[in-house]
């Protein structure tokens, strides 16, 4: 009779473990859904007429992301009739011909420091971490009610000269005018 507490006691020890563990973890689905922004966003963009002379679209990421090598594996992707090329950089010194920077979350510490310098450069930022737009960030990936969406921070995006399609406005969660 008294291995029956224990048991109760482990298989109860055991199922927090298990369902924190769940919560906590980002799935390759959510990771997925991400990639997709990344990659769907900038159809909706515009930028200066100076910065879209390139022969590829790049999309960097700075910091530590699974989101890379999701992005690296997929093929044949093109945007504004560029093919897409995946860099992962370790300074903003290395952004110059980004059109896209997803700034991991391993990042926050030097924020101030890449963002401005990403702006000036006319990079649309773009991350999953804690009141990324807030900060100033230009697109923030958030989740609510268990579905990822985004926070857009025009001002921001104003400042960096690129502009987004209306329809893009009406879906998102928050817009900071």
């Amino acid at each position: 009779m008294q291995q029956r507490p224990f048991f109760i006691t482990m298989l109860l020890i055991l199922w927090i473990i298990v369902t924190y563990g769940v919560s906590c973890a980002e799935t390759p689905q959510e990771f997925k859904v991400k990639a997709s922004y990344l990659l769907n966003m900038p159809r909706f963009a515009d930028w200066p007429a100076s910065t879209s002379g390139n022969q590829s679209f790049k999309i960097c990421t700075i910091g530590e992301t699974p989101l890379f090598d999701l992005l690296v594996s997929m093929k044949d992707l093109r945007i504004k009739n560029h093919p897409v090329l995946v860099l992962s950089i370790n300074e903003i010194a290395q952004a110059n011909e980004c059109q896209v920077l997803f700034i991991a979350a391993s990042e926050r510490y030097r924020l101030q420091r890449l963002l401005p310098e990403a702006h000036k450069l006319k990079i649309m930022t773009i991350s999953d971490m804690r009141d990324f737009s807030k900060l100033g960030g230009i697109i923030a990936l958030v989740s609510v009610n268990n579905r990822i969406t985004y926070d857009l921070n025009l001002v921001t995006a104003r400042s960096a000269g690129i502009t987004f399609n209306s329809q893009i406005l009406k879906l998102a969660n928050d817009v900071i005018n």
